[in-house]
């Protein structure tokens, strides 16, 4: 099913694409900030942007950032295209870990900070609501290139941890999305709310037999024209 709905999503940007070669394009290049929103059936927190957490490691806390660039091209008086590709890194609260003592005896809960580092692009259509308002939405594929969680001091039975970090291995490498996006325009500047839905489980293998988890993402975009 992911694979029907990437092949397809890749087609409607080559067609896009395709119609937007006949036609001016206007370019921008893109920073962004944005927040992991956990779905009904996970665990995970929402992880600040920027913030302090005395009770945390590191106690500065610098969450979701990113760049990219996309491309803008009209298609009537009313819609446009939007072509876009981006680079993130998308952090959150991890699933909360109980910890034991020496004995076996619970000591508190750890819920450590993790981030996940993605590429994507996504292709959506724009209906102009006023002169400078769009509303989009589209279909959109990301990829996962790392994912990271930080380890507690003690991770169990007083035994101190090896590695301040492990690798997350049990997360889809390729996820459909559908970009919902909400546009204001300057003339040499573009603002964008949007909220990427991700359809389907990132869990994989046998833990997606126990653990249904989606991955939604917030971004506030930022995007200055280059021509």
């Amino acid at each position: 099913m992911t694979g029907r709905v990437i092949l397809w999503a890749s087609a409607l940007l080559l067609a896009f694409h395709t119609n937007a070669q006949k036609a001016s394009s206007e370019w921008f290049l893109n920073a962004n900030i944005n927040i992991h929103i956990p779905g009904s059936g996970s665990q995970k927190s929402v992880y600040p942007v920027l913030g302090y957490n005395k009770n945390s490691t590191p106690k500065f806390l610098l969450g979701g950032v990113g760049t990219g660039a996309f491309l803008l091209q009209r298609l009537s008086s009313d819609l446009h295209l939007k072509v876009h590709g981006y680079l993130s890194k998308i952090s959150y609260w991890d699933d909360p870990i109980e910890l034991k003592g020496v004995v076996g005896e619970t000591t508190g809960i750890y819920q450590a900070g993790g981030s996940d580092y993605i590429t994507g692009i996504n292709g959506l259509v724009h209906y102009h609501l006023v002169d400078r308002l769009s509303l989009g939405a589209g279909v959109g594929a990301q990829i996962l290139l790392a994912s990271f969680s930080r380890t507690p001091d003690i991770y169990g039975y007083g035994e101190p941890t090896e590695k301040t970090f492990i690798t997350n291995h049990y997360y889809k490498t390729v996820l459909p999305v559908v970009p919902l996006e909400l546009s204001y325009r300057f003339p040499k500047m573009v603002i964008n709310l949007r909220y990427d839905i991700g359809p389907f489980n990132r869990i994989r293998g046998e833990l997606a037999q126990a653990k249904n988890e989606r991955y939604d993402v917030l971004s506030l975009e930022v995007g200055f024209k280059l021509n």
